[in-house]
């Protein structure tokens, strides 16, 4: 059996989309050495060249395709319209299904989470969330346009998958609540960076140590900042040594966050420093006092594993799976409730037990890495069955 892998360039600004597909993807390149003849690459939007660059090292056989906003059009029109499908495909306007065929592949792997046209070749999908139905009145889903592309291409191309996977129980059973989906679903866990498992000697932003709580999300609607600062402020009154970090990409929330801010004069408590590295969130994560996660939505986030391997205390959100990924570990709290943030907050700073509850979640998180994560793939694959 030869199978497609097809891979998208994410940026790293996406945050925990660019560190587990990274993971995932140098992990299964080692795994298959063996096998390399088993294995053609599509790789979409690499602009710098840089997965190629990986694919020839290895040499492994590839091709490159690039997708715009005119693709797009055409992706949702032939998910939505069999007719143009058939027609975009002979004209080879869309070249995914003839490029897969010309290479022979039986078998189509989606290896990170997204969604095309129509593929004419048995497929497996990776779905992190389907946030689109389980919260479609968050801004950067809620749009009209966004809402009608979402239910067309995303539903479409789930449906139409041999196999499924996501990264939890609860992830499977919205799947099959909102889809009425019956074919294979494997769950195989969201993997942490093994980078975050490591020694690091960075001190990037060691001026405040161990006086700041770390919220490590992009400023997106969901992720809950309006909440996390308005508990902040109330837990401020009596607690007025700690800061408030914040790091990630300026997203549609950015002018409603910094105008509550500078509304409750805590330009000077609550710092942003934009997108940073990987290698200084490590050193944020490192030195800061806890680390605070309180998104709507799951069922599975990366930050909560990384504050795990960096040994830190975690507020977490109570959201439909949230236990599942991450036992009784965090302080859990409820992100539509303010006071119930503020007492997360509270929590933290009376924690009891905090080097056994830290040492039990290292542990715990060491056995979530892509190895496993690509082990159990290739087993499903048949390529660990012999």
């Amino acid at each position: 059996m030869k199978i497609g892998i097809f891979l998208s360039k994410r940026k790293p600004e996406e945050g925990g989309g660019y560190t587990i597909t990274e993971e995932i993807f140098a992990n299964f390149l080692k795994k298959i050495k063996k096998n390399k003849n088993n294995f053609f690459f599509l790789i979409n939007n690499d602009h710098n060249n840089k997965y190629s660059k990986i694919l020839i090292k290895n040499k492994l056989d590839y091709e490159e395709i690039k997708t715009g906003k005119l693709e797009k059009i055409i992706i949702f029109i032939s998910q939505k319209f069999i007719i143009f499908d058939k027609i975009l495909n002979k004209l080879n306007i869309i070249k995914l299904n003839n490029i897969f065929k010309k290479k022979n592949c039986n078998l189509i792997w989606f290896l990170s989470s997204e969604y095309r046209e129509r593929v004419h070749i048995p497929y497996i999908c990776t779905v992190w969330d389907l946030q689109h139905k389980t919260h479609p009145h968050f801004k950067e889903v809620s749009s009209w346009g966004k809402l009608i592309y979402k239910n067309n291409v995303i539903d479409n191309f789930i449906k139409k998958s041999k196999i499924v996977i996501t990264g939890s129980l609860a992830g499977k059973k919205e799947i099959q609540k909102y889809l009425k989906y019956k074919n294979k679903i494997i769950i195989l866990n969201h993997p942490v960076s093994e980078e975050f498992l490591k020694k690091n000697k960075n001190n990037f932003f060691k001026k405040i140590k161990n006086k700041y709580f770390l919220y490590p999300a992009n400023l997106w609607e969901h992720k809950n900042h309006l909440n996390l600062i308005k508990a902040f402020e109330i837990f401020l009154r009596n607690n007025k040594k700690f800061f408030l970090v914040l790091v990630g990409d300026k997203k549609n929330n950015y002018n409603e966050i910094m105008k509550l801010i500078k509304n409750y004069g805590l330009e000077k408590k609550i710092i942003y420093l934009k997108f940073v590295s990987r290698n200084n969130l490590i050193s944020l994560y490192d030195n800061c006092f806890a680390v605070i996660y309180i998104p709507f939505s799951g069922p599975e986030n990366l930050p909560p594993l990384e504050a795990f391997a960096r040994k830190k205390i975690l507020i977490n959100s109570l959201y439909n799976g949230s236990k599942e990924q991450l036992k009784n570990y965090p302080i859990y709290v409820n992100p539509y409730d303010v006071k119930s943030i503020y007492n997360g907050f509270m929590e933290s700073i009376n924690f009891k037990n905090k080097k056994k509850i830290t040492n039990a979640s290292y542990k715990y998180v060491k056995s979530k890495i892509a190895k496993v994560y690509i082990k159990k793939m290739l087993y499903e694959l048949n390529f660990l069955k012999k």
